[in-house]
Order: structure tokens, then sequence, then C-alpha cells
């Protein structure tokens, strides 16, 4: 991704101007930045600021694509350590919302009709606006059916496009010039972000997995996500059901019925990951609703994260060594939750894990607060060159989420608790000898499969054979290799020799006299030497542009 300078330059100015105010002029000094940027006078933000909030406002300043990436990043515990996922989990979309005229040629736009066509009733004025769209209250014409109208922002693909040619300008740089963040790949990070961000904008993505969600759910009567309108939606506009609800921040009820709500959204949770293993990726407070008969409504599905079964097993046996503060036992679970490019050193692993279980030895005695235990644990691993893969990132923050929201509206609520049925049940299900017996069926299956086609290849090679047909190719890298040098070599000098002889029949027709002559002398001569010199000047540049023979 390349920086248009003159494109971006007022937008990649305001970028600077932020992270000078709130002190990141190291950062940017490692990206070469022109000196006069950084000679401005800037009045850097006062007091003792911790990094992690400095960062966070430095993000809410620079607006929506920082505030989303910012959203994106507190899911990643792998990257960032815990107080930094916290500060960052703190972003809301608390986003100006746009004017209604600079909205409704873009929702006409999506609808292929004026609104009047659809919608009996519409409020201009948004009831929530984020970083990525604004929502707007309907009715439709056809059945005067409330609806949530979620309309993108326009030209918000263009500010995303150049926010990251910036960032990913000033995240290179930073690569290049700071040794010591090399082994982060920070550019890979920034480009997942960016891929991950677009998929956000697809609204029809959001649409598919509320869909999806309301399919696999396990607690139809008492947990949903708003039904999508599938004919209004498009990758830019999002139509669903309007739900009235009540925030858990805002819950005024009895303590007893805050206590079954947190439980019902607790075993909701847990049987969505050891269940059907598509899980909500974010249940803070902003994306819950309690309506007035007791139902708890997830908003929000553009981001999800989904569990196999092997993945399942992996978390329960990560559970359980929490739970009996196994640092051994930890540090083997954590080689198997993601990729590794390199071998890590077990050692330091395992000590920088026992760290963590001494640290919340008393919560872990009690399963408590476990979201931020997990939350350390993934960090640990991702520092010492685990790449997580993305579903447990998500899954450890969405834990973490879900515990937090779940003590809002109980303060005496357990997590571990609540998920310890479902953790026994696939503890269960995983070890069931009629569950070993097909999985082991399946996997000999699979690996049998080839043999099926085994006889009647071994028909056709006989048939060649018999016919007299049957060749054997052999393609060796290194003899291939080879050849091309013979070859290459040989051509050299085929050239070599047409450029000697050329030299030596000119050099005979110069001392002729044959007429015509050019600038003195036989033109037939003089043609020939120009020719051998525009080989050889080929053959030259051909040497010097390969450098050294090839292998």
């Amino acid at each position: 991704m390349r920086l248009h300078l003159i494109r971006d330059a007022v937008r990649a100015k305001q970028i600077v101007t932020v992270l000078l105010r709130y002190r990141f002029d190291e950062l940017l000094e490692a990206t070469d930045a022109p000196p006069q940027w950084l000679s401005r006078i800037i009045p850097p933000v006062h007091g003792d600021i911790p990094v992690a909030k400095r960062i966070r406002l430095a993000i809410e300043e620079l607006g929506p694509t920082f505030i989303k990436l910012g959203q994106v990043l507190s899911t990643r515990p792998d990257l960032l350590p815990a107080d930094w996922i916290e500060e960052l989990a703190a972003l809301r979309d608390q986003v100006k919302a746009l004017p209604f005229t600079q909205i409704r040629p873009l929702l006409e736009s999506e609808l292929g009709r004026p609104i009047e066509s659809v919608f009996t009733a519409f409020e201009e004025t948004p009831s929530a606006s984020g970083s990525l769209g604004q929502i707007h209250r309907a009715k439709l014409l056809r059945s005067e059916q409330p609806v949530a109208v979620k309309i993108q922002k326009p030209g918000l693909h263009q500010t995303v496009q150049t926010d990251f040619e910036i960032l990913a300008w000033i995240i290179n740089q930073v690569h290049l010039n700071l040794p010591a963040l090399r082994a982060y790949d920070l550019p890979a990070v920034v480009e997942e972000l960016r891929e991950g961000l677009l998929q956000e904008l697809d609204f029809s993505v959001e649409a598919r997995q509320a869909t999806t969600f309301n399919a696999l759910n396990q607690f139809p009567d008492d947990v949903f996500a708003p039904a999508v309108l599938g004919e209004f939606t498009t990758p830019r506009l999002l139509v669903s059901e309007w739900v009235d609800g009540t925030r858990p921040t805002d819950l005024a009820d009895s303590p007893a019925r805050r206590a079954a709500l947190a439980r019902l959204g607790g075993r909701s949770f847990f049987s969505q990951i050891a269940e059907t293993g598509f899980f909500h990726g974010d249940p803070h407070p902003g994306n819950i609703l309690i309506t007035a008969d007791n139902r708890i409504c997830l908003l929000d599905w553009g981001l999800v994260g989904m569990l196999t079964n092997g993945m399942r097993h992996v978390l329960v046996d990560l559970f359980a060594a929490c739970g009996q503060r196994d640092a051994a036992a930890i540090t083997a679970i954590a080689l198997q939750l993601g990729y590794r490019p390199q071998r890590p050193r077990h050692a330091p692993l395992e000590k920088a894990v026992t760290t963590i279980l001494f640290k919340h030895e008393e919560h872990l005695r009690h399963m408590e607060n476990i979201g931020s235990v997990i939350l350390e644990l993934v960090y640990v691993f991702g520092s010492h060159g685990i790449e997580v893969a993305r579903d447990y990132t998500l899954l450890a923050k969405a834990i973490l989420s879900i515990e937090r929201t779940a003590t809002l509206i109980d303060p005496h609520f357990n997590l571990a608790a609540v998920g310890a049925p479902y953790v026994r049940r696939l503890q269960r299900q995983r070890w069931d000898p009629r569950h070993l017996a097909a999985t082991a069926l399946s996997r000999w299956s699979t690996a049998l499969h080839p043999f099926e086609e085994l006889p009647a290849d071994l028909q056709r090679v006989l048939h060649q054979l018999e016919a007299g047909r049957l060749r054997f190719q052999l393609d060796h890298l290194e003899v291939r290799q080879a050849t091309q040098t013979i070859h290459h070599a040989f051509s050299r000098l085929s050239l070599a020799v047409i450029i000697g002889s050329l030299v030596i029949a000119s050099s005979l027709v110069i001392n002729t006299g044959i007429q015509p002559f050019l600038w003195g002398y036989p033109a037939i001569g003089i043609i020939g030497y120009l020719l051998s010199a525009a080989i050889g000047s080929y053959v030259a540049f051909d040497i010097l542009r390969s450098g050294h023979p090839r292998h």
C-alpha cells in the first residue's frame, strides 16, 4: 500500500499533529518524518497519563476509522497487554451523526427507490450513530412494522483507505527503523486489521451472521438477535426488526430478576462456545438490550467467532488447567492454540505462566475473574512466539466482556459456575466411546479413501505397459537448474563466436577497399563492426545483470 503524498497530505498532517499532542514523537522520529512536521509547536497533553490511556485518547481524536481499529485491536490480547486491551475496550462508537440530507441519497440508492415507497414513517434524527453508520427508526409501508435502518456513512470506504495508507506508511517506517519491533511483523498486523475492517464495512456479512445465530440459538425464547429483512439489506444498508429494551447498566429490577437475567446470559454464552461453536465477539453492555418480557437481545453481529470441535476441546482443557493452577499443562495447551513460526522456548514460557497463576491464585481458587486471567495468558502466549488463532483471541476478549456485563447485572455472578455443566457435558461427549469410535472411523475412512482408487489406477498402468505406452517423467530441481545454466552458458558462447567471426570478417572487408564507402571505409565492414559491438554490448549487459553464474 503506497502513500499518496498529495492526496493524503491534509489527513497525514492531522494524524501527525494528534500523535505529537499525545507525546508519541519518538514513534514519528522512527519514521524519518520531514523535520518541519516535528518542529511545529504542538502543545502536548499535560499530566502523568499512562501510555494506554494516551493511545485511547489519541484514537478518539483521530476519528471513526481509528476508533473502529482500536475496537478491533481490543480483541487481540495476543498482541497487546491486558491494560491496553481494557483501555481500548472503553472505546465506544459515540460518533457525531451526519445530517439526514447527506444520508438520504445513499439510502435511496441502496433501496433502489424513494424512501416513501418503502417506509410510511422515517425518523430523520438517528437513534444511534457509530463509526461505520447510523441507525434510524422507521415503519414499513406494507405492514406498519417498526424497523431499524442501519445505513453506512457516505464516503467511508475512501476515508478508511486513506487512513490505512497513512498508517501503513508509518508502521512500515517503524518496522524498518526499530529492530526491536521487527519480531512482531507490524505491517502484517496492520494488513490483517485492514482486511477485517473492510469486512465489517459489508453490512450483508453482519446480516448473515445475525441470521446464523438465530438458526443455531439454543435459547430462542429467551435470547435472540434482531430478525433481518433480507430484501432490503445490501453491503451498505441493513434493515432489521426494531427492538425496545433497557441497557444492562440501566436496569432497576429486583435482585432475583437481575440474577436470573445474568444466569440466562451466561448460559447462552456458554451454549454458543460449547455447543454451537458460533459466538458473539463483543458482548459489551452497549450491544445488549433487556426487553420488557425478560428476553435478552444481542445487537451488532459484525464481529463473531467460530470454534471447531477440536478448538472447543482445547478450550475445555485450558479451563481445567486454570482451575488446577497447573502451569505445565497450560504451557502444553498453549502450543495447541496457534501457529508457531519458531519453536518457543519452553522454560521461559512456563515461568511466565506460573507468574500469572501466582498473581491470580485467589481468583482461580474460586474460579472468579477468569476473563482477566485468560486475557493475560493469551498475551503471554503471543509474546513468546505463539501466533494464537484469531477465534481464541476473540473468545478471550468475549469472556471478559460477558463476565463484566453479567456482573453489572448481578454482582454475585460467577461465570465459571454457570459454565461448569457445559464444560462437563463437552468433556463427556469428547470421551464418549461412541464419539471416539465415530471419530476413529471417520479418520480411517478419510485415510483409506485414496486406496479406493488404487485398483483402477493400477489397471490403467498395466494397460499402458501392455501397449508399450508407459512413460516416466523425472523432474529434478537441481538437474533442471543445471540444464538452464548450461543452456545459458552455451548461448553466451555462441554469441561470442558470432562476435569474433563478425570482427574478423569486417577487418578483412575493411582492407579490400570494396565500395560503397561509409566514413571513408567499406560500408560492409563498418556495419559488421557496429553489429558486433551491439551484440557484444548485449552480452556484457546480460553478464552484469545476472551478476554471477546461475545455480
